[in-house]
């Protein structure tokens, strides 16, 4: 009488064992697909807009809720329209500074995004140069500079995007220098080597009161600055280049 019990005990541990593995391995593989997200493909039969970026490019504040759809690459596409292909690079957590904790330029992304051959690039780093240690302003100016040229020397139409206005926030990202020395750095760099300016910073802080964890855009903020970029995509696709 003893055998059966401990067998039948014996059973519902292993079934306990192998459920929990299960899931360990369910986690583990979304844990990569989130922090490592597959590079998109590009398509040779539209204008090509690729959005290079962190969290907030990839859609962190909307995960789990149609992040494809309404991050703001997403919603750019929805309103730019079949023409266009808008290919998200975000990923996430990472630093514009390769001596930051998590470079952006160690991803897959950074070197799929310059082989895509972009018609229009838009970058958004800073929001974790301004994490812990990370922040170094001459360095971030500099390397955003540098940065921005990669794409310009292949012939695309670069905008440079101030970082989207953070709070209070248990990430370890300081608002104080995303407002104070992020989002002034980005416009002096795009003034300097005369490339577009979107000024994600301004307008979000103009209408956005908070962020649910205090720094990634949820639904309403992605889609503001989705139609903020259109708007910008548009007009220069209207104005003729100045030479500088």
């Amino acid at each position: 009488m003893i055998r059966p019990a401990l067998s039948d005990a014996r059973r519902r541990i292993l079934t306990a064992a192998a459920s929990v593995a299960l899931l360990a391995g369910t986690i583990a593989v979304m844990y990569r697909r989130i922090m490592y997200p597959p590079v998109p493909r590009p398509r040779e039969d539209r204008i090509r807009v690729a959005a290079v970026g962190d969290s907030n490019t990839y859609g962190a504040g909307v995960l789990f809720r149609g992040r494809a759809r309404r991050a703001y690459p997403g919603r750019l596409q929805q309103i730019l329209g079949d023409r266009y292909q808008v290919l998200n690079y975000g990923v996430n957590r990472r630093t514009l500074q390769r001596d930051g904790d998590w470079p952006y330029d160690e991803t897959p992304h950074a070197a799929a995004s310059l082989a895509s051959q972009p018609d229009i690039v838009l970058i958004m780093l800073g929001s974790n140069d301004a994490r812990g240690d990370n922040w170094n302003p001459e360095r971030y100016a500099s390397e955003l500079a540098d940065f921005a040229e990669r794409y310009r020397a292949r012939g695309a139409t670069v905008f440079l995007l101030t970082p989207p206005v953070a709070f209070e926030n248990r990430r370890g990202v300081d608002e104080r220098i995303i407002a104070s020395e992020v989002t002034p750095l980005v416009r002096r760099v795009a003034s300097d080597l005369h490339i577009d300016l979107i000024d994600v910073f301004e307008v979000t802080a103009r209408t956005v009161t908070s962020h649910r964890d205090g720094i990634h855009l949820g639904a309403r903020s992605s889609a503001l600055v989705a139609a903020t970029v259109a708007g910008a995509i548009r007009l220069s696709r209207r104005t003729p280049t100045p030479t500088p």
